[in-house]
């Protein structure tokens, strides 16, 4: 086949980018051929090539001269070693592409002598593939390992080595290379015939090119105005956690990220900015390639799948996204084929977890001095005449816990003989519950494509025991994106993101006699049997009845007869087109879907023991079903455009559409026949006790504008707005509206910073706006809602309706207007990288329940009537601090935030929070942080008599009990005296990394912390209450026990029947919960790349990894970050929640 020059030009062009010798190419130069010619015309000999083999010959009649002839023989040779023969005396040589074979010459060619016999030549064979190799260094001439080098228009390339070397194989001579680095601006090298390159970096001063997702685009890093922080993802990527979310944790400026519980899967709490609300949700808005979903979704992800993670923290970046935006947003992009050679990665690793520490509580000696103790300062206390001597039979029996184990009940049983209480036997149940997890994780991922097509398809899946016995999360992920260009200016692409889970939940929180595992591991008595004679289950129940002993349940029981798996499956998927028109135009729609399923089946045997009955007991079963159905639909509608390269404007204005449906059932069943069949068929006949079902719905659309313009890069402004309609709010006030705006001067711009070299960048960026929140968990909250009722009708009750809750037509958004000034600084060409801003939030028209005259009927009504305020400042510092061969840089952010209650509906009330029978927890009121905890303020023990009567006190109290300030100056301790005790939010949060790399080596250590929170201990009530009856940490071992024995001022004396009020909600058990926590340490090594290129491998990485190595904090519950309860009025109550792991794990990263 003849072809042009122009054409063999383009042909070569083309067969750059295609695949080098794939499986179908060798097997074409593995056809054996017969050959015999004598001066022969090379074209004919070609001719007679293309009859024996299925391939064309393509070649510019310039290449081959048609007069020139030549000799070749050969007997059933490959034709790969005959074109060899063929192409060596002429200077050529060949490349395959797909069934063609294109000849191009080797270096210019020269006649061959006349007098050399062409039919003896034999040429030896050569390698048609090339190899390029070199070193990458600085602007001072210092090497620069991990530099990627990549053909351009391809993934194909490798990194330089620990001496900033490289090689790599090269399609043809026109190959371009691309150098890129962290902190350095890429660099394109176009190679020809050179074979060493020696390419030079340049450090990036100004960062210009990195782009960062914006709501419904992205920008430029220099052109934001607004508060936005990306993920440093390099740094996550690693670390073996089985929900992304937790990763985030210290990286980012503004956000609290909180580990409130170590269950396998479990989505830790996240909040921008401190609480934004009160009634509605206060979590950040996440959106994932333009899909809004839940915070659950980082639980259906792995890192590697994820490409950038960006959050925009103030009101010029949120209002784009008008109600929902008000919290923050964080803007998830997954990871994309790109054109090129089809990668396959693989990322494996394994290890183990364990809990990260255990709490101090008695043993079985200590407990039976302490028991003891309090069962005869009760009976001393409450019965006259009582001496510490006398026997259980002569104590009432009208309260019998002032009697005591003297071998009444079992022999060993006595806390008066030493020997047997030396001998007495002993469990530890927190080794009993708790265990070394395993934990796996495989992923495997496909890419590439061409300009045309672009493809990725990646499946993971993650098996994790819990560290408490039973619990576990197996997760299977399968994700799929295609891209494909239909047209020049018309591209079409999908992304599919299935996922299933099937998680064994375990009742680790929740009070003991509610079956919860931790409080009853930390709350039963050391010598509690675990098992009866029979080899069934026990409890402390069995040693109960002659003392009155709480029924503290078994927690391995707990544990093993209770059964709850919940399966889970999601879909996630997004179609999307993308269209340029009008040079300067661009269309994009997008159809997003998210679909759950979700299903528990619960089973409780006959064979746990309960609080008040051993077994058999009942059994009880449930079974519960949710599915949840959104879409989302918007189209946006762009404008780009520069004037004279001095006016740069861009703008886009759009409209979304949104609707989600929810629907739920649940029954229960008991009286099981046996515990054969679990099923609720097999319950009391098939009948069950209980079943309802429950069904929602909402919708929205919007319209959206947005406009930026800079001039030379050096004058920014920024302005959006977005109209917001709800069906959650009333038909009076529906629509919303929420604008912001934006300015931003890059000083260092000026002509006056030009000679400031040590000042490589330097912006000023303000702004305000206002967002929205309507996520509220009542989808109907404006309307009179309706509950079931009987009324008479002809002398018969009748089953009907009323109305349980007033109608608020007027009901509307919560409004967040948000002021935000910052300042970035660049110096020493941005080795050193400073963000600092100020932010000042006011929330207000907050939904709030208040009450109503009762003469309506009812005794309150929603209404938009409240008003918050969160400050604060962030800091962020980059730092490059070592770039020659050793390579050291640091992040580290630091963030302050100040909540405070301004508003609290027309008379001002407090709201108070309540935990089963424990009221006023914590309390809302003016003047102060949301949700502090509120008590009595303990100011010490009363040592004697003299300071008892010297102070004021409970009508209770004795020496030994604890000593309350007297906050209202009354002279007494009434309910009165409680106070704020401080809250669960921070002071400040911080996060600081450091990576090392050398030869090869590398290092990341991550710390993090936050300083100045604290938590309400609740569970302390149960294991450090002082009563005798259940266990306690060892805190009791420092009580009060006389005035000469005062102990450490704080813990009060041991007694079965509490007086003084030891036990009410005080400082005492409000702790604090500031915290130092070795996040990860991950080191690793990467394999040289001479030796990968002898294997065929791309890059190989093994690394080892530890999470949660290490945390430094006086709390003494099991995790500082705890929060049973998280919401805005009852965050950091800790009732025995899922203890964290510590993860040690060996990973190993594979690309071919």
């Amino acid at each position: 086949m003849r072809i042009t020059l122009l054409q063999w030009f383009l042909v070569c062009a083309l067969a750059g980018i295609s695949w080098a010798r794939d499986g179908k190419a060798q097997q074409l130069l593995d056809q054996k051929i017969t050959l015999s010619v004598e001066s022969q015309n090379v074209k004919k000999v070609l001719h007679q090539i293309e009859k024996q083999v299925d391939a064309r010959f393509v070649f510019s009649s310039q290449i081959i001269q048609s007069d020139r002839k030549i000799s070749v023989k050969s007997q059933s040779e490959p034709l790969s070693q005959v074109l060899i023969k063929l192409l060596k005396p002429l200077q050529l040589v060949y490349e395959v592409s797909g069934n063609m074979i294109i000849i191009r010459p080797d270096r210019p060619a020269k006649p061959a002598p006349s007098d050399v016999d062409q039919a003896s030549i034999v040429a030896p064979i050569e390698q048609v593939a090339r190899f390029v190799s070199g070193t990458v260094s600085d602007q001072t001439g210092g090497t620069l390992p991990g530099v990627n080098v990549v053909i351009k228009g391809t993934q194909k390339g490798t990194t330089t080595d620990a001496q900033g070397q490289f090689k790599l194989e090269l399609p043809d001579t026109e190959t371009t290379l691309v150098f890129s680095s962290v902190g350095y601006l890429p660099k394109e090298v176009i190679v020809g015939n050179e074979t060493i390159l020696n390419v030079s970096l340049t450090v990036d001063t100004k960062a210009l090119g990195e782009v960062v997702v914006v709501g419904y685009g992205t920008q430029k890093r220099a052109d934001v105005t607004a508060a936005i922080a990306s993920v440093p993802m390099g740094e996550i990527r690693d670390m073996p956690v089985s929900n992304v979310a937790t990763a985030l944790q210290g990286k980012i400026p503004g956000v609290v990220i909180q580990q409130t519980s170590g269950a396998p899967g479990s989505t830790p709490a996240i909040k921008v900015r401190g609480f934004g609300s009160i009634s509605a949700g206060t979590s950040p808005l996440i959106v994932i390639d333009g899909n809004i979903v839940g915070s659950g979704v980082f639980g259906l992800l792995s890192s590697v799948d994820i490409e950038s993670i960006d959050v925009l923290k103030d009101a010029s970046s949120t209002a784009i996204y008008g109600s929902k935006g008000s919290n923050g947003v964080l803007l998830v992009t997954t990871k994309r084929g790109k054109p090129g050679r089809m990668n396959v990665n693989l990322d494996v690793y394994t290890g183990f977890q364990q809990i990260t520490k255990k709490i101090d509580l008695l043993n079985s000696q200590q407990y039976a001095e302490f028991a003891k103790e309090a069962s005869n300062t009760a009976y001393l206390d409450n019965v006259p005449g009582a001496s510490a001597t006398d026997p259980n039979s002569v104590r009432p029996a009208s309260y019998l816990r002032y009697r005591y184990p003297r071998g009444d009940l079992f022999d060993w049983f006595n806390y008066d003989d030493p020997v047997k209480v030396a001998n007495m036997p002993y469990t530890d149940f927190q080794d009993l519950i708790f265990r070394r997890a395993k934990m796996s994780s495989y992923q495997l991922s496909v890419s590439g494509g061409n300009e045309k097509a672009r493809y990725l398809v990646s499946g993971s899946y993650l098996n994790q025991d819990g560290i408490i016995l039973k619990s576990s999360l197996n997760r299977y992920i399968f994700r799929a994106s295609v891209e494909v260009n239909l047209l020049p200016k018309l591209k079409v692409g999908m992304n599919l993101n299935p996922s299933f889970k099937n998680t064994q939940e375990v009742t680790a929180e929740n009070q003991w006699f509610n079956q919860g595992i931790i409080t009853a591991a930390l709350s039963a008595i050391p010598m509690a049997p675990v098992y009866a004679a029979d080899g069934s289950y026990s409890s402390e129940l069995a040693l109960a009845a002659p003392y009155n002993l709480p029924g503290v349940t078994n927690p391995l029981a707990n544990i093993t007869e209770y059964s709850s798996p919940y399966l889970s499956g999601n879909l996630l998927g997004n179609i999307y087109a993308d269209y340029g028109f009008l040079k300067n135009f661009n269309y994009r729609a997008s159809a997003n879907v998210n679909f759950s399923d979700n299903r528990r089946n619960t089973y409780r045997t006959s064979r746990m023991p309960l609080s008040n009955l051993l077994p058999p007991t009942t059994a009880m079963g449930t079974v519960y079903s949710d599915q949840n159905m959104s879409w989302l639909f918007n189209q946006v509608v762009g404008f780009n455009k520069s004037i004279n390269s001095a006016h740069n404007i861009e703008a886009l204005v759009g409209m979304e559409a949104t609707s989600t449906k929810f629907q739920s059932s649940s029954a229960s069943g008991s009286s099981y026949a046996n515990d054969v069949v679990e099923t609720l068929n097999a319950s009391a006949s098939g009948s069950t006790t209980t079943a309802w079902s429950f069904k929602t719905a909402n919708a929205s659309v919007s319209y959206f504008a947005r406009a930026n313009y800079n001039y030379k890069g050096k004058y920014l402004a920024n302005l959006s707005v977005r109209r917001d309609g709800s069906s959650i709010f009333g038909p009076d006030n529906r629509w919303g509206t929420f604008p912001a705006g934006s300015l931003g001067w890059r000083v260092s711009e000026e002509s006056f910073m030009k000679n400031i070299r040590a000042i490589s960048e330097t912006k000023l960026r303000v702004s305000y706006g206002l967002s929205g929140n309507n996520a509220f968990s009542d989808n109907y909250p404006y309307v009179a809602q309706l509950r079931t009722d009987n009324y008479s009708f002809n002398n018969n009750l009748v089953n009907g309706l009323a109305p349980s809750s007033l109608g608020n037509s007027k009901l509307g958004w919560e409004k967040n207007q948000q002021f935000d000034a910052g300042i970035d600084v660049g110096l020493i060409n941005n080795r050193i990288y400073l963000s600092v801003d100020y932010y000042h939030r006011i929330t207000k028209d907050l939904l709030l329940s208040v009450n109503v005259p009762s003469l309506t009927g009812f005794t309150s009504a929603y209404k938009n009537i409240g008003k918050m305020e969160n400050k604060g400042m962030e800091f962020a510092l980059n730092t490059r601090n070592m770039t020659k061969g050793f390579i050291w840089n640091t992040t580290f952010n630091l963030s302050f935030n100040r909540n405070k209650v301004l508003e609290l509906g027309p008379t001002g009330d407090p709201i108070r929070t309540t935990s089963g029978s424990l009221a006023d927890l914590t309390i809302t009121q003016i003047g102060s942080p949301i949700g502090s905890f509120y008590g009595y303020k303990q100011i010490g023990i009363f040592q004697n008599q003299a300071d008892l009567d010297a102070n004021p006190h409970d009508v209770t109290s004795k020496p030994g009990d604890v000593k309350y300030a007297d906050i209202d100056g009354d002279g007494k301790i009434t309910a009165n005296d409680r106070t704020v005790l401080g809250n669960n939010q921070p002071d400040f949060i911080y996060g600081f990394t450091n990576t090392f790399s050398y030869k090869g080596f590398d290092l990341n250590i991550s710390i993090q912390g936050t300083q100045g929170s604290k938590i309400l201990n609740i569970g302390r009530r149960y294991y450090d209450n002082m009563e005798g009856n259940q266990n306690q940490m060892t805190t009791a071992l420092h009580r009060w026990r006389s005035a000469s024995d005062p102990g450490d001022g704080i813990t009060p004396r041991a007694n079965e029947r509490s007086t003084g009020n030891n036990n009410a909600v005080s400082s005492r058990w409000v702790e604090d919960a500031s915290y130092v926590r070795i996040q990860n340490v991950n080191l690793g090594y990467r394999l040289p790349t001479k030796l990968l290129n002898k294997i065929k491998i791309q890059q190989l990485r093994v690394y080892v990894s530890a999470q949660n190595l290490y945390t430094w904090t006086k709390y003494l519950g099991y995790n500082p970050e705890v929060s049973n309860y998280e919401g805005p009025l009852s965050a950091g109550i800790d009732y025995g929640a899922y203890p964290l792991a510590k993860t040690y794990t060996f990973g190993i990263n594979v690309g071919f």
